[in-house]
Order: C-alpha cells, then structure tokens, then sequence
C-alpha cells in the first residue's frame, strides 16, 4: 500500500472476509466485511488499534446496487446521511473549520486550495479536501483518495444566512447532484 503501509485479507467463508492494516509492521486497524445470507447487505465493521488493543470500532452497512454474488459489486452506504446529518462550520477569511460531530470527523482548511487530511478516528485513509472562495456566500471543494479526485462540491450560505447547501458530483457526471441542506442551530 506505501508509505510503509501492509494489508492482509483471509476469506474464511464465502460471506465473510477479515483484513487487517499494518503500518511499520505495527497493527493499527482490523476488518471484518459479511454478507447477509441472500447477498444484498454487507456489514463492514472497522476497529482501530492502539498498542494495549481496540481503541474504536465503528460498523457500515451498505445496500448492494450491482454485482450479483459475493463482495464483487457496486455497495451503497445506508448509514452516509445519518452520520452527516449534523454540521459544524468555522469560518475566518483565512480558514474554513468543518466537523461531522456524528462521524467524528473534521478539517482544516485554508483557502489556498492546498489538499488537506480529512482527521479523526473514522476518518477515511488518503481523503483530502481542497477549498476556495467562489465569492461572498460560495465555497467549492474537491475531495481526493489518494490523489485521485472523487467529488467537486459547493457551499453556499443562503442571503439569511440561516442556511447552508452542500452540493457534490462526480466530476464525469456534474449533472447527477447530491445535495444536503443544514438550517442553522
């Protein structure tokens, strides 16, 4: 994987798959990916290691949208919304504070447009956002795995100020939008 990064994966049956993440020959994180009996669920549950054992474990269960048997197939994540239902932003006009308090996740971000580590114990390995101001109540984003770009993306604070719209598409599909709407707290 680089950087002094291993990962191994032992098929115990044909419904669950165990991996576990070494960094410099240190355990850091183990897998443990199952199917449901007919095939449509996957339930993948992460733990992170510390040096005296668990230090968090969080679960995802994902929908199958295509492939008909197996792990092989195209997965959709039930629970995304839910852990983005609630949003914090901190904003100064050199940085952009953003937290996801229910997928304790969080980044800082200057206005420069430089690629910056999402942070968190659930954060997802090699995720990188990038900001920059597209005027006074417009931000555009662009969100990177492993230098590979995944989501450009907007917000944008309506004239009130009491809400916020978070915009997202595959840069090869800009037409099919995902979209989130936060109302301020």
């Amino acid at each position: 994987m680089g950087n002094g990064r291993t990962q191994a994966c032992v098929k115990s049956s044909a419904t669950v798959l165990d991996l576990t993440r070494k960094e410099n020959g240190v355990k850091t994180n183990a897998y443990h990916w199952a199917l449901s009996a007919d095939g449509k669920v996957l339930t993948a549950t992460t733990t992170a290691l510390g040096p005296s054992g668990p230090v968090d474990t969080s679960q995802l269960v994902a929908s199958r949208i295509s492939g008909s048997d197996g792990f092989a197939g195209q997965w959709r994540d039930t629970g995304y919304l839910q852990r983005r239902a609630e949003m914090t932003l901190r904003l100064d006009n050199q940085a952009l504070h953003i937290s996801y308090p229910n997928a304790r996740q969080y980044i800082d971000l200057l206005f420069n447009g430089a690629d910056t580590a999402v942070r968190g114990p659930l954060a997802p390995d090699g995720t990188t956002y990038a900001v920059r101001r597209a005027g006074r109540r417009e931000i555009l984003s662009l969100t990177k795995r492993n230098g590979t770009v995944l989501t450009h993306g907007a917000l944008e604070l309506s004239k009130d100020g009491r809400i916020i719209t978070d915009s997202w598409w595959n840069p090869d599909r800009p037409a099919d939008k995902g979209t989130l709407v936060y109302e301020k707290q």
